[in-house]
């Protein structure tokens, strides 16, 4: 640089470069807070191993069911005969029944005998009051079998089969990557992570933060693959291996597929008239009585409006607590009709990049309800009713290249790595795990959009 004249003012120590000094703050901000936003493991806060790929749960059928009168042969006596063309394959001689007919109330009939057709059972019956209380049918009527009742020195009645329902999901493999080469490996930056300026712990960091909010979206709302891992003919594979690739359901996909799926009649509102549909949607499906509810804010400003229109003594703020576990979640508490709901907001449904109203309407207008208790089993067992299903990796700890907490495992390779692998200058680092959703009886779950 040249030898020149005048004064030394600012613009001329400012256009030799790195000469001034610079006010940098080393701290990075979180703006993004992502963090804050993909984290729903508070929300499971269960895990399981699982020995294989795809994991399969079995619940049991419903003890009685309900038949509907297709056609009517004889009405108003006390031995009607009528068809029904629900439930065809239930009713047997024996059986106990009321109707949903008005002129039957406090009557009861049993069934005399049972003519099976194609998806039709024609049923014979006799009042239990005789001649005295006829008992009326007509098409559209639904029958109650409700009991049974045998006769002196009687024969065994026909056997049902109860059979079982089997549901099944799949493990999903989650993989990140980080690669830095030797240069930038060792090259300060004017920015610190934890009192260390250099690069790779900030994007070590973010590495995190994407994976465990790719897991947290697809177990909120992944839908399952067609295709499995042992398929030999794939329809989604690796462009490169041909191999085949499978993707785990998640709460959404449950509930939708498996679950109870409603909305409000106009969206935008919620009143007594959704709650009393929320309610007779579980009592139809028999479904425990006590329900947390997970939802983002746009849903949630809806609820607390009509929430602060109520009375104190039916609703108050609490921390969340499931099977007597205590969680982090401030919640709004509503009793009535019978059933307890916890008003859960949960920040991923308002992650902008991810569930906005735009992007998901659905989900992100939506309540979910998840029962609070766990399922039984028919022995008398107890499992939970929502929880993470895992392949373990190969072994816990740390050793040298490769670090693994039963869950997630990370390997480092390149001639930077703790052992070299290869004679290139770079530390490249892997994350790899495999977990899918387990949800139980989810015919007790619920979906319901408001906005």
């Amino acid at each position: 640089m040249a030898v020149t004249q005048g004064a030394v003012n600012k613009s001329y120590v400012s256009a030799i470069d790195f000469l001034d000094q610079r006010d940098i703050d080393p701290n990075i901000y979180d703006q993004s807070r992502d963090r804050a936003f993909t984290d729903i493991m508070k929300i499971v806060d269960r895990t399981k191993p699982a020995t294989m790929f795809n994991y399969h749960n079995f619940v049991n059928a419903d003890v009685y069911e309900v038949g509907t009168i297709s056609a009517v042969t004889t009405t108003g006596t006390a031995a009607p005969v009528f068809t029904i063309n629900t439930a065809s394959t239930y009713p047997r001689v024996g059986d106990l029944i009321k109707s949903s007919n008005s002129n039957n109330v406090g009557r009861q009939a049993r069934i005399q005998s049972v003519t099976f057709g194609s998806g039709t059972a024609t049923i014979t019956a006799r009042s239990v009051g005789g001649n005295a209380a006829p008992f009326f049918v007509t098409i559209g009527d639904l029958i109650q079998f409700g009991s049974n009742a045998q006769a002196e020195k009687s024969t065994a009645p026909t056997n049902r089969r109860y059979p079982v329902t089997k549901y099944y999901n799949q493990i999903q493999i989650f993989r990140e990557v980080d690669d830095i080469t030797d240069v930038q490996k060792v090259a300060k930056i004017e920015v610190n992570v934890g009192g260390d300026y250099h690069i790779l712990p900030y994007q070590t960091l973010m590495k995190a933060v994407k994976m465990k909010g790719d897991i947290s979206v697809q177990m909120l709302c992944g839908t399952q693959s067609t295709t499995s891992f042992g398929d030999t003919n794939p329809f989604l594979a690796d462009g490169t291996s041909g191999l085949p690739i499978q993707t785990t359901g998640g709460l959404d996909w449950y509930v939708t597929t498996y679950g109870i799926s409603d909305q409000s009649a106009v969206l935008g509102t919620f009143g007594f008239t959704e709650l009393d549909e929320i309610i007779d949607n579980f009592i139809a499906n028999k479904a425990p009585t006590d329900q947390m509810v997970f939802m983002g804010s746009r849903a949630y400003r809806i609820i607390s409006k009509f929430l602060k229109q109520l009375g104190s003594s039916s609703v108050d703020s609490r921390r969340l607590s499931v099977d007597g576990k205590s969680f982090d979640w401030n919640v709004e508490h509503l009793s009535y009709g019978g059933f307890e709901f916890d008003f859960v907001h949960v920040p991923i449904f308002d992650h902008p990049q991810l569930f906005s109203s735009t992007l998901v309407a659905d989900v992100n207008g939506s309540l979910y309800f998840v029962p609070k208790d766990q399922v039984d089993t028919v022995d008398n067992g107890r499992q939970p009713r929502i929880q993470i299903r895992y392949t373990p990796t190969p072994f816990m700890g740390t050793s040298a290249n490769t670090s693994a907490n039963g869950m997630i495992r990370e390997w480092r390779t390149g001639a930077l790595a703790e052992v070299p692998t290869s004679s290139e200058m770079v530390l490249h680092t892997d994350w790899e795990t495999a977990q899918g959703l387990e949800c139980i009886a989810v015919k007790h779950f619920q979906k319901y959009r408001i906005v």
